[in-house]
């Protein structure tokens, strides 16, 4: 049986795979423990952030035993597309976006400027730069009365949430803090991406080739065509997380071309 390594095993949102593809042997890794998994189905993962992280992850993979690495986090996958012909030389598989899709998401403005063109809502937006732009762009969000999302364009997949009344630590599995603290946090950088949130969220995965849609896995009250319709604009190929709120699209993330 082909034994996978599934990254970011800490988020729930990456086992639906164990669905697509009952066929492989499992294996989940994070940076820490996940104690929602067996440990012998485990494997604690280097940090992105060092240095010799490729070779700590093949290391890992030989004494796994893995066949193939699901790359789950838009960091992990930009590290790894260096190191495809590496890891091909041990017969291991990277199942990462194709070059294509990753270029289409690197600019989220472009892109929900386009899909907005064309008749495919998207939650409101802001790109900033500087504090000015930051405090400006929540006010214009909604700001104290609505929650934001934000990012730094070189990590959209570690999204905070601006709430300042909320008093959980967390909201539908992402950090809140308050605007002072996001003021301070986001000091040093130059491209944020900011959204309105709203936790009425409808996450689905839906895989396309060349354009057209394949399979969908939990679509709730956005409709089939209208998928099918946002991966025919978009040309999109390989397999994709989307949330939508309120029916109206929140993120777009590429999982990896099969």
């Amino acid at each position: 049986m082909t034994k996978v390594l599934i990254t970011c095993g800490q988020n729930p949102g990456v086992y639906f795979l164990q669905k697509w593809f009952p066929q492989l042997e499992f294996i989940y890794g994070d940076a820490s423990f996940i104690a929602q998994i067996l440990a012998s189905q485990q494997v604690l993962l280097p940090k992105v952030s060092d240095a010799d992280y490729i070779h700590q992850l093949l290391n890992i993979c030989l004494d796994q035993q893995i066949d193939a690495v699901f790359a789950m986090s838009f960091a992990e996958q930009e590290l790894l597309a260096e190191a495809v012909e590496l890891f091909s030389e041990f017969n291991i598989k990277l199942h990462l976006p194709d070059l294509i899709t990753r270029k289409l998401l690197f600019d989220p403005k472009e892109l929900f400027e386009n899909l907005n063109f064309n008749g495919i809502k998207t939650v409101s937006f802001q790109i900033t730069s500087s504090f000015a732009e930051f405090s400006k762009a929540c006010l214009q969000l909604g700001y104290p009365t609505e929650n934001i999302a934000v990012a730094n364009l070189q990590n959209l997949d570690l999204v905070w949430i601006i709430n300042d009344q909320f008093k959980k630590n967390n909201l539908d599995g992402k950090p809140v803090i308050t605007f002072i603290k996001a003021a301070k946090l986001f000091a040093a950088d130059e491209l944020l991406f900011l959204r309105k949130f709203n936790v009425s969220n409808q996450k689905m995965y839906a895989s396309f080739i060349d354009g057209k849609l394949g399979y969908i896995w939990n679509l709730d009250s956005i409709s089939e065509e209208k998928i099918a319709e946002l991966g025919s604009q978009l040309q999109l190929n390989g397999l994709f997380e989307i949330q939508f709120q309120q029916k109206e699209l929140f993120n777009l993330k590429p999982l990896f071309v099969q």
